[in-house]
């Protein structure tokens, strides 16, 4: 599957703003608490980003009860990317970060927020709480046809260039998220 999306941040009150739209207008499709380990290739932990771009992002999620391995091929900041997702069972998640962490896949990053989906005008819609004081939008084209671009023109949001998602992820990685081990990963698992 390839999917279509743009992403850019959003301070709190346009954050706000947008839930109330969306809650007015939209319909909820899914709202959940995740933990994503990206233990994609080429991890540098000191400079906590990748050095080595595979062209391959590589995690393992939990969106409130639903568990996955999710694979996109591209650049992080291409708006087309393919995407493979394998569905796991509910409480596989660790297992699968220790086979991979078994095989060599051991650094990485662990990423923490809160989102809810919205079906709007044929785009899913996600607003994303990382911290009391950071938050992200993605529109994703439903049908493949529709550019989120035009959405996001709509509702007065703009995307990140290339530059700033790159500023972005490497703030995040350093102010918000925290470095990949099994040990944390079971703390967080602890507390879900």
């Amino acid at each position: 599957m390839t999917e279509i999306e743009i992403r850019g941040k959003l301070n709190k009150e346009k954050f706000t703003e947008l839930m109330v739209l969306m809650n007015r207008e939209a319909k909820l499709k899914d709202h959940y608490k995740r933990i994503s380990v990206d233990i994609s290739l080429g991890f540098d932990e000191k400079e906590r980003s990748w050095k080595n771009l595979s062209g391959v992002d590589l995690r393992i999620k939990k969106s409130g009860n639903k568990e996955k391995i999710s694979a996109k091929m591209g650049n992080f900041n291409d708006k087309e990317r393919e995407e493979l997702d394998i569905k796991l069972e509910e409480g596989q998640l660790l297992n699968v970060i220790k086979m991979f962490t078994k095989l060599g896949l051991n650094k990485g990053m662990i990423y923490q927020w809160e989102s809810f989906e919205f079906d709007y005008q044929d785009f899913e819609v996600k607003l994303s709480k990382y911290t009391d004081d950071y938050f992200t939008f993605e529109i994703e084209s439903e049908t493949g046809k529709n550019d989120p671009d035009d959405l996001a023109k709509r509702l007065n949001l703009i995307p990140y260039s290339d530059c700033e998602y790159r500023e972005a992820i490497v703030f995040e990685n350093r102010n918000i998220h925290q470095l990949f081990s099994i040990e944390a990963v079971e703390k967080i698992l602890r507390c879900w």
